[in-house]
């Protein structure tokens, strides 16, 4: 492994993606079987952050009644994540410890900036599945952020659907991110390897977890 694939800590940034409850635990609104299995990668990669002082960003569904991708309004989706239940908390293994959030309606600039100052985790709250559709922030928030890290790296649920929009979101902005390959779960597995054989085509880079703590700089 030669210099240029290390990763700098300073300079890296944890993405971590729609980690709720309702989403990964048996028992919740939108669980899809087997996404329980990947939350001791899902804890190694928290712990890392917290030990290599790695910056951590973390997107996660707050829906209200009103919102449009739900099935009582004509969307796709049961209702899932709503505001003040236990479904949308993050589990356990990837809890904040200084959770600062970003409201999906319009912020001004400043609120922003103070935002990217803080120096916990920041959570974007989203209500698509699209992190940049969901939150009218998304967009200024991941350009700036595009600019200060060299190195995005991403891992969450669900691959084929809100991991594969936050790939995207970051290529949109330059950045080509990295995808922690086995802290990731899908809903369909088809669709999942065809998300991943775009991803190849784009540059986007798979690691584990074991080889990501290796790239790190000592």
């Amino acid at each position: 492994m030669n210099s240029q694939e290390k990763l700098r800590p300073e300079r890296t940034l944890f993405y971590d993606v729609d980690t709720q409850r309702d989403f990964m635990l048996p028992g919740g609104a939108l669980y899809v079987p087997g996404s329980e299995k990947i939350l001791p990668a899902l804890r190694h990669l928290t712990e890392l952050a917290q030990r290599r002082k790695i910056r951590r960003i973390c997107s996660t569904d707050r829906h209200f009644p009103g919102d449009r991708e739900l099935a009582r309004n004509g969307g796709k989706w049961p209702d899932h994540c709503m505001d003040g239940t236990e479904g949308q908390r993050k589990v356990e293994e990837t809890a904040p410890s200084n959770p600062h959030p970003i409201p999906a309606r319009q912020v001004d600039d400043e609120r922003l900036e103070n935002a990217l100052r803080h120096s916990g985790e920041l959570i974007i709250e989203k209500q698509d599945v699209d992190v940049l559709a969901g939150n009218a922030n998304a967009r200024s928030l991941l350009s700036r952020l595009a600019a200060q890290y060299e190195h995005v790296v991403i891992y969450g649920v669900y691959t084929d659907v809100c991991v594969d929009h936050a790939v995207n979101a970051l290529l949109e902005h330059g950045r080509v991110p990295w995808v922690v390959i086995d802290a990731i779960h899908e809903i369909d597995p088809a669709n999942a390897a065809a998300v991943r054989e775009r991803w190849r085509q784009r540059g986007v880079k798979t690691v584990t977890r074991e080889q990501l703590e290796a790239l790190l700089d000592d």
